[in-house]
């Protein structure tokens, strides 16, 4: 398991020092924000072909674009989005149905292509072969989550032929942070981001990449992914989507604590009375 973790803070690191590190990078969250990195998970197979990778943090929610019709294509308001609400709804989903459909953008890899563990299911594509014009969707989580994962495939880097695919944690709108594939690679990651068809077979470039925020601050409620533009024949294309919510007591004690301060104000207020 290969793990990095960033923290932009003005208090802990001059904007010299930040530009040292993160050099080129298109990077942006808010200050004292903070995510863990890791680009493991695990192979799996199902009925409606191989799975290619998917998370193995416990307690997630994992999308997995199966529901598809079968059909070469379909919309993501056609899937089970496991309590989420994706918008809009006609963002293309590629069913492959357990073989290769040829369109512009790659199948999410796991290996090789020659290998036995190539995802051949169904998968997000933004967007794919021009059948559409999504390449922005925002998924809104039914409750805080402090955990989100994808089969990223064939990441594409920010350079003059190839617009970045761009990842960005919300909460009630507001952009907690932002990751795009050279941000990972500035990270230090095990990963390799290019654009077109180089690198899609490679494992390097279609990792399984898992966000865990730091702390209370960083829960978020809303993923966005876009695909940034610049090339047409750019996709952002991901597969098994898993989000895992804020544990209830959690949410319910900071609650509680709100609840409590206030009657213990009232009681004050009435007292001075």
């Amino acid at each position: 398991m290969i793990s990095q973790r960033f923290i932009q803070s003005t208090q802990q690191l001059s904007m010299a020092a930040v530009a040292g590190v993160i050099a080129a990078t298109t990077l942006s969250v808010n200050p004292a924000s903070a995510f863990s990195i890791t680009t493991d998970g695990q192979a799996k197979g199902t009925p409606a072909g191989i799975e290619g990778l998917t998370t193995n943090v416990s307690n997630a929610r994992v999308i997995t674009f199966n529901e598809a019709v079968d059909s070469p294509f379909t919309t993501v308001d056609q899937i089970d989005q496991k309590g989420a609400t994706y918008s809009p709804g006609n963002a293309l989903v590629i069913n492959n149905g357990g073989t290769f459909v040829s369109q512009t953008g790659a199948i999410p890899y796991s290996g090789p292509p020659s290998g036995s563990t190539n995802n051949t299911s169904a998968y997000l594509s933004l967007p794919t072969n021009n059948n559409n014009g999504v390449s922005q969707v925002t998924i809104t989580l039914p409750t805080l989550s402090n955990y989100w994962g994808l089969h990223w495939g064939s990441m594409d880097d920010a350079s003059a032929n190839s617009p970045a695919n761009q990842i960005e944690f919300l909460r009630d709108g507001t952009v907690l942070a932002t990751f795009t594939p050279d941000d990972l690679t500035a990270l230090g990651l095990d990963v390799e981001a290019g654009g077109g068809p180089d690198n899609q077979g490679l494992a390097r470039a279609n990792p399984y990449v898992n966000f865990f925020s730091e702390g209370s601050d960083e829960w978020f409620n809303g993923v966005r992914l876009t695909q940034l533009p610049g090339n047409n024949n750019i996709a952002f294309e991901s597969d098994n989507h898993a989000y895992r919510p804020v544990p209830e007591p959690l949410t319910i004690l900071g609650s509680g604590l709100a609840l409590g301060f206030g009657a213990i104000f009232k009681k004050q207020q009435s007292r001075r009375r």
